[in-house]
């Protein structure tokens, strides 16, 4: 059996993808695959359904009037009451957010600076949970709101397979620098690319090229040693597009959407591989 050592977090994509390949449920473990792939390269711009969750449920514990203190500071009124019952405080909290379209930008900072006071009405032990659920949406939480993250350009690579669970993150990340400053988004894709590759290869038991090696050969390996031969012209022009005059922002979400493109790819094919060979 190829090597597996997902982290064994409740509830986690990649502690599922593992239970999956323990009991030999091949159908499981590729459908959960697909899951991790199909998110890939996705850029939420919003609050995702699962964060207003997480904040429902932690405004179950806080007072009402603190409660509209935080909408209303924010210059947010409630709307009218979805009838999803769970008691008053989920109610007025919902009620909020029926009020509020993410996709205009001055509603969702409006939503960020509500959520953000939240954080201080919970208890301690609520409050890194919650800043944790936004972080996930791409946003950070500072000087008590949150925004979207600037993200540096030195943090895309993964180096064990429990980070596979996390790619679309990685991509998320990468969009939204492509916006801001092309050049470097092209290069996390490039290093999101090679540690990938280097990754599979290592769990497969097999050589990694050099360190000097070019990207189109580092593909090359780990595209041959998955028995497959798609997808390698994907990243040939990483390296060199970066150096390239007169780069926009387009040109680099083109760069990032055909890196994570490639990574879901491999990352998916080994991890089919890895549950055919548990059979």
């Amino acid at each position: 059996m190829l090597p597996l050592p997902f982290s064994r977090g409740r509830g986690s994509l990649s502690n599922d993808i593992q239970s999956a390949v323990e009991t030999r449920n091949v159908a499981r473990c590729h459908r959960l695959a697909s899951r991790l792939v199909s998110n890939i390269g996705t850029v939420p711009k919003v609050f995702s359904q699962r964060t207003l969750e997480v904040f429902e449920d932690a405004s179950a514990s806080i007072p009402l009037r603190q409660l509209d203190r935080a909408f209303e500071g924010a210059h947010l009124r409630p709307g009218k009451d979805p009838g999803e019952g769970g008691g008053a405080r989920r109610t007025q909290f919902r009620r909020y957010l029926a009020n509020v379209d993410q996709h205009d930008p001055r509603q969702l900072d409006q939503l960020g600076e509500a959520l953000g006071a939240l954080i201080e009405e919970v208890a301690t032990s609520k409050q890194e949970f919650l800043v944790r659920a936004a972080e996930r949406d791409g946003f950070l939480f500072d000087g008590g709101v949150f925004r979207p993250a600037e993200t540096a350009p030195s943090s895309f690579a993964v180096t064990r397979v429990e980070d596979f669970a996390s790619i679309d993150d990685r991509g998320r990340r990468l969009h939204h620098l492509a916006n801001d400053t092309p050049r470097d988004a092209i290069a996390g894709a490039k290093e999101l690319v090679e540690s990938v590759c280097r990754t599979v290869l290592g769990l497969l038991g097999k050589p990694a090229p050099g360190k000097a090696a070019d990207l189109v050969d580092i593909a090359a390996s780990t595209l041959e040693a998955l028995e497959q031969r798609q997808l390698g012209a994907a990243v040939a022009n990483l390296g060199e597009l970066r150096n390239w005059k007169g780069l926009s922002p387009r040109d680099a979400r083109l760069a990032v959407g055909a890196a994570l493109t490639f990574v879901g790819f491999v990352a998916e094919t080994y991890l089919e591989r890895a549950a055919s060979k548990s059979r």
